[in-house]
């Protein structure tokens, strides 16, 4: 069967959000086409089953490519949206993404809400929706610590952020739903491997999402996490495994420059040159038989030059009506907000800045943006009371420091929720 990328990106634009209709907003597609879909399809590319989390992509989308594959091998490109790289791809038709997408297959599908990589990562490992696995933002209020803190390093929001939420009682490898996909794919007997940056190897974030795996190496740049693949590849040949790759790169470079600037695109050249190169002319091909390379993306990023930012401590009236700072991403805002101040906050972002339209936080729940399932204890804590989804290129900060960071993401604007999957065997 032939699947036509075109007709699927369609599909997903056409997805409009209860309540938010007259935006260009679009829904996350959890029912099938969505990244939560991807660790039940990853099991039964490799004839597990995960039956606790969101189910396999369509088969029509994948099976072909799976017939007799031993290995996984998922490369995520953290923020490099769908419609950038095809973008990129179709300017460049001779760069290795192109090429190996001609061989296999590229295909859209959406992130999850928010599309920020906390979120987009803890779906990915988990298999569970946000709703599920609570892990809503880059900033969370942690009522049992009765703090603002960063969701990645689990360090507080304000201070000199020395003290971490582990230092209080926090236990990483209790945070997130079991099983997770390592500990499905183990009952199987098949292991699972990670690199990730040396930095991340013992973060946290990554002791939550990597319960289970079986064996975590860090690499320090782009050229040795090449190399290691390779011989991660080399040294199991022949054996069953899901191998998982994390590269930061383009979403810090989309950061600091913009996802418009020429950086990010050398920084995606770059990838897939040394993808080439280290990688892929390299490897033997008792190495390639039965493995399936996979390389997809937690969310996009969009422009956010520092005129478009509202910095909340300079709006009175907004800034006085909330019990704590805005969490959650720049470019969607939980307010946790003062009695009876609700309309006074809606109204000052809706009507008086035009930046942002507000939904109440039943309301996004009830629109299913969070995904289904059971809702983790601590969610509605978590989301507060009003969502400020901010409209074209603006943006909610606290406004302790000046805005510096001139791409973001969280948001539901097609360049932030679609993502790439490109599949292909190397056999």
């Amino acid at each position: 069967m032939t699947i036509d990328a075109k007709e699927l990106e369609k599909m997903l634009l056409s997805r409009k959000v209860p309540g938010l209709e007259d935006t260009p907003f679009i829904a996350p597609h959890y029912e099938g086409y969505s990244i939560a879909n991807l660790p039940a399809t990853f099991a039964s590319m490799l004839g597990a089953e995960f039956p606790e989390a969101a189910p396999p992509l369509p088969r029509e989308l994948w099976a072909d490519l799976a017939d007799g594959i031993e290995r996984v091998v998922a490369v995520l490109l953290d923020a490099t949206g769908y419609l950038a790289l095809k973008s990129l791809m179709d300017s460049e038709p001779d760069i290795a993404f192109a090429r190996l997408a001609r061989q296999g297959r590229l295909l859209p599908l959406t992130s999850v809400f928010p599309s920020t990589t906390v979120a987009a990562l803890a779906s990915l490992w988990t298999g569970r929706h946000p709703i599920e696995h609570g892990l809503l933002g880059y900033t969370l209020y942690f009522k049992e610590f009765g703090v603002v803190a960063n969701a990645i390093r689990f360090t507080l929001t304000r201070g000199k952020g020395q003290e971490t939420l582990e230092d209080w009682g926090l236990e990483p490898d209790k945070l997130l739903p079991a099983p997770n996909l390592p500990e499905a794919l183990s009952s199987w007997g098949i292991p699972t491997r990670v690199l990730t940056h040396q930095a991340y190897v013992k973060s946290p974030l990554s002791q939550a999402l990597h319960r289970g795996v079986d064996e975590v190496k860090g690499f320090v740049t782009a050229s040795d996490m090449w190399v290691l693949m390779r011989r991660m590849l080399e040294e199991h040949k022949g054996e069953r495994m899901f191998l998982s790759v994390y590269w930061a790169g383009v979403d810090s470079i989309s950061h600091l420059y913009g996802p418009d600037d020429e950086a990010r695109e050398a920084e995606l050249r770059n990838l897939a040159f040394s993808m080439e190169r280290e990688f892929l002319t390299q490897l033997s091909p008792y190495a390639r038989k039965g493995t399936l390379l996979v390389v997809l993306s937690d969310h996009g990023q969009v422009n956010t030059p520092l005129d478009r930012a509202v910095q909340a401590n300079k709006h009175p009236q907004l800034w006085d009506a909330l019990a704590l700072p805005p969490t959650g991403e720049a470019r969607i805002s939980y307010l946790h907000v003062r009695d009876g101040k609700r309309e006074q906050v809606r109204s000052y972002l809706e009507d008086e800045l035009g930046s942002f339209v507000v939904l109440d936080s039943e309301q996004a729940l009830e629109a299913g943006l969070f995904g289904t399932g059971e809702l983790h204890p601590d969610a509605l804590s978590r989301i507060g009371d009003l969502i400020a989804f901010a409209r074209g290129n603006a943006y909610l900060i606290w406004g302790y420091k000046e805005p510096e960071l001139l791409g973001r993401h969280g948001g539901l604007t097609p360049e932030e929720m679609l993502v790439p999957l490109l599949m292909v065997r190397l056999d």
